[in-house]
């Protein structure tokens, strides 16, 4: 079976033109909504920030963000971006959400854009995401819930994710997934569905 890491090396070349443009609008509405959320001095983890799409958008806005994805072909293209912008308030790494370098407690929000869906850990990814804000810190997710309706991409995923041609892929329902991160310890402040077909539920939630 395809690590994620090779995965999404591999889908790295053509990540913008595909994903990027199909969810240009979500994209959009994701950054509106996350920016409702933090300010000037805000310090932001992005978790599995690709190739830079929410990145560029978010970092002019606050102080600093620590940008991660455990693809390094992603990193590099997220980085000649950052570089292209001159946006010199980013730090950002080929690294995964357990990397100890990342102190508990230490940012005011972290976002997680098109990831939890293929996390098998999912429990553990929102703990350690909850273990790594503030008191009273922001989480921010945008994830597809493949499980609401069938959907040709939702079939498509399934054939992959089973067949070893892609890692693990969830199928939850909006329910679940917003169950999922209440249960963590968080308080939902706002839920929206940007996308049609699969869903695509946006998620703010803050740290109890």
């Amino acid at each position: 079976m395809i690590t994620p890491r090779e995965f999404w090396n591999m889908r790295s070349a053509t990540y913008d033109q595909g994903s990027g443009e199909e969810y240009a609008r979500a994209y959009e509405k994701t950054v509106a909504n996350t920016l409702k959320y933090v300010n000037g001095d805000s310090r932001v983890l992005e978790f599995a920030c690709g190739t830079g799409i929410t990145t560029v958008q978010i970092a002019p806005h606050v102080s600093f963000v620590r940008a991660i994805d455990i693809s390094d072909e992603m990193v590099a293209k997220a980085r000649v971006k950052l570089e292209t912008l001159g946006l010199a308030n980013v730090e950002l790494s080929q690294t995964d959400l357990f990397d100890p370098c990342l102190e508990e407690g230490s940012f005011d929000a972290v976002t997680a854009f098109n990831v939890l869906l293929y996390v098998e850990n999912r429990q553990e990814v929102l703990e350690r995401i909850r273990s790594l804000l503030k008191p009273g810190g922001i989480f921010c997710s945008a994830t597809d819930c493949l499980g609401e309706k069938l959907t040709r991409v939702g079939v498509k995923k399934f054939w992959k994710s089973h067949t070893g041609s892609m890692p693990y892929v969830a199928f939850d329902t909006m329910k679940k997934l917003e169950g999922d991160i209440a249960r963590a310890g968080f308080d939902v402040l706002e839920r929206e569905n940007l996308f049609p077909a699969p869903p695509n539920l946006f998620v703010a939630a803050r740290k109890i």
